[in-house]
């Protein structure tokens, strides 16, 4: 019994310092960004020793793989907490709509958003996280399948499609807003994909 219990307390001191090391790599990527989230700065802010760091991430690489994996991770959990909590308050396709904005203009997806701009020139970076945006996406299309069986079945292979192209709306609708925001234009847009969506499953239904 006490190997076994040293056993798990070595286990959870390990998770707890991964944690640490996320945490802290996360908010320096929202922060300084990619360029100043560099292993010195997310140790500092984990209080973990450079060795600690990459006794569990052998490159920096590795962690910043680690740290999309948890974010996205997170992103899903809450917007599924999110979605359930107001079920049924309005049409589901303008709630997720909405919804998905949000999440978009997150803190937390300002991570997200780092990584993936560092890996427009960082080929080892790309190379790294490009599985990773795979699984990422193809958990965003489950999710949609889950939440909104109905419209999935109305829209059937064009379903994925719709759900791809509103995320890069939005995305692309984040950037926009680090330089310029049109609150009107914003909504009218919103506006104009449900109106597309719908006519979309009015056709298909014909």
């Amino acid at each position: 019994m006490p190997a076994l219990q040293k056993r798990r307390t070595q286990e959870e001191r390990r998770e707890a310092t991964v944690r640490k090391l996320l945490d802290a790599a996360t908010a320096a990527l929202i922060d300084v960004g990619y360029a100043g989230a560099s292993t010195q700065e997310v140790c500092k802010r984990a209080e973990v020793s450079t060795g600690g760091l990459f006794r569990h991430f052998p490159t920096r690489e590795a962690l910043m793989v680690a740290v999309g994996e948890d974010v996205g991770r997170q992103l899903l959990d809450e917007y599924r907490k999110r979605f359930d909590a107001v079920r049924g308050e309005r049409d589901p396709l303008e709630q997720a709509l909405r919804l998905v904005r949000e999440s978009c203009r997150s803190r937390l997806n300002q991570a997200w958003y780092e990584l993936a701009m560092a890996a427009r020139t960082n080929k080892r970076l790309q190379k790294a996280m490009g599985p990773l945006a795979e699984r990422y996406f193809d958990d965003i299309s489950a999710l949609a399948y889950e939440l909104l069986p109905d419209l999935a079945r109305a829209l059937d292979e064009y379903f994925p499609i719709m759900v791809s192209t509103i995320i890069a709306v939005f995305d692309g609708e984040v950037v926009h807003r680090f330089m310029l925001r049109k609150p009107v234009v914003e909504e009218a847009r919103l506006q104009l994909l449900l109106a597309l969506t719908r006519d979309l499953v009015a056709r298909a239904k014909k």
